[in-house]
């Protein structure tokens, strides 16, 4: 059997990866000019590093691979004078529904570390996606005042669903949590990666990200106090009336909540071009809104996570640039309820699909409405629509079929609607 052996060195440097590690870590850069030779059992990759930009003893470090599951990661610290630490083994926590993992060594350094030197051994070719280093700055915050927890108020907005942390079989807290002394943030992140399109994967990729935060980070418990999937489950974190793990020197008076999936399309080392679903948007409003109502936080206080320091592009463009809309809606809802405010059209959902999609539009006064589904030729395959309809949360289904109704081939197709004074044209994947 073949045993594949890789060495790198890795450099500290503000990145937009800081999201990739699950907002716990400080990024890392990787020398892109490795070494490669073959060896009696299998190759040997190596690499270095430039000079880490940090002047204080480390936490420890994550590293991020796609490839065999099955690897074994060991991490040496690089001090001044080139004398190394010993090899610290690295835990390693999957990413349920992909061949991604997180190599993880918590063990603080005693002094200045310059580099940080790796090998890891698997059966199969690994790929380094990226790392960074656990700091003070990321660890956990810990309150000394013995508040009392914040009490939700009963006022006009219900609490949206939650599937409980028995549901999706949460572990307990290693220690006791620190209570919020009051409430003045919201944060918005996304996960880059963990996607989960159903009430199963989604619990999957939860118990995932609290086993890493827990066992790989060393904090207490998962860092966000809730979580968020493409179907619109939401997902209880830790109480949101504790001190969450998200946000690292912002963290008092926070409520983090996590997008599940990937929305940063510039980041090229992993898929990361996933859409808001209409279900997530909905989930999010109804959430925030509860949150806002309860709490006394005001919709414009909401933030993505790449707001507060700009050293991290969380939680990606495609969710970032959805906040100013958000925030009118949240505040909308807290005061009316849902009714849509404007003409939107969302992406299909679930895109890939193999049987049949979903399309989510938003009609905010009775209007003209145009759906048609064209092959990447331009040819139109199916018209869904076209006739007038009230206001309202509209839907269609495609079932995969052209006007004649014949199933049409695998491939790649776009639809395009007509709502009122909208226009727009969106992509979708049909596959086998």
């Amino acid at each position: 059997m073949k045993t594949y052996i890789i060495t790198l060195l890795t450099t500290v440097l503000l990145s937009e990866l800081n999201g990739q590690l699950l907002d716990t870590a400080s990024p890392i850069d990787f020398d892109r000019n490795p070494g490669l030779s073959k060896t009696s059992s299998g190759y040997l990759l190596k690499g270095s590093s430039l000079k880490l930009n940090v002047f204080s003893p480390i936490e420890g470090v994550a590293l991020r691979f796609s490839g065999d599951i099955s690897a074994s990661v060991w991490i040496q610290y690089v001090f001044n004078g080139d004398s190394l630490s010993e090899k610290y083994l690295a835990k390693l926590f999957d990413e349920p529904g992909s061949d991604r993992f997180i190599a993880s060594v918590l063990q603080k350094s005693q002094s200045e570390v310059i580099r940080i030197r790796y090998t890891a051994e698997a059966n199969e070719p690994l790929n380094l996606i990226s790392g960074g280093i656990y700091t003070d700055y990321d660890n956990e915050e810990i309150l000394n005042d013995n508040n009392n927890p914040m009490i939700p108020k009963k006022l006009s907005v219900e609490k949206p669903k939650i599937i409980s942390r028995a549901e999706w079989g949460a572990r307990s807290p290693k220690y006791d949590y620190s209570n919020h002394p009051y409430f003045n943030k919201m944060t918005l992140h996304h996960a880059a990666g963990w996607g989960a399109r159903t009430l199963d994967e989604g619990k999957a990729a939860v118990k995932s990200i609290q086993d890493f935060h827990q066992d790989g980070r060393g904090w207490s418990d998962i860092g966000y106090h809730f979580l968020v999937d493409m179907a619109g489950n939401i997902y209880q974190g830790r109480p949101e009336t504790v001190l969450g793990a998200h946000v690292g020197g912002a963290n008092t008076g926070n409520i983090g909540v996590c997008l599940l999936g990937c929305y940063h399309p510039p980041e090229t080392s992993i898929p990361c071009y996933d859409e808001m679903t209409y279900n997530s948007e909905q989930s999010l409003i109804k959430l925030y809104a509860w949150i806002s109502d309860a709490y006394g936080v005001e919709p414009k206080l909401l933030k993505g996570h790449r707001d507060y320091f700009g050293t991290t592009s969380c939680p990606g463009n495609n969710v970032w640039s959805m906040i100013p809309q958000l925030k009118s809606e949240i505040s909308l809802f807290i005061l009316y309820g849902f009714q849509p405010t404007r003409f939107a059209l969302f992406q299909n959902y679930p895109n890939p699909f193999n049987a049949s999609t979903t399309l989510h539009y938003d009609l905010p006064e009775p209007s003209k409405v145009s759906i048609s589904i064209y092959d990447v030729l331009g040819n139109e395959v199916v018209q869904l629509i076209n006739s007038d309809q009230h206001y309202g949360y509209k839907k269609i289904v495609w079932n995969g079929k052209n006007a004649q109704g014949v199933l049409v081939s695998p491939g790649v197709y776009f639809y395009r609607a007509e709502l009122g004074q909208l226009t727009e044209t969106k992509k979708m994947i049909l596959i086998k």
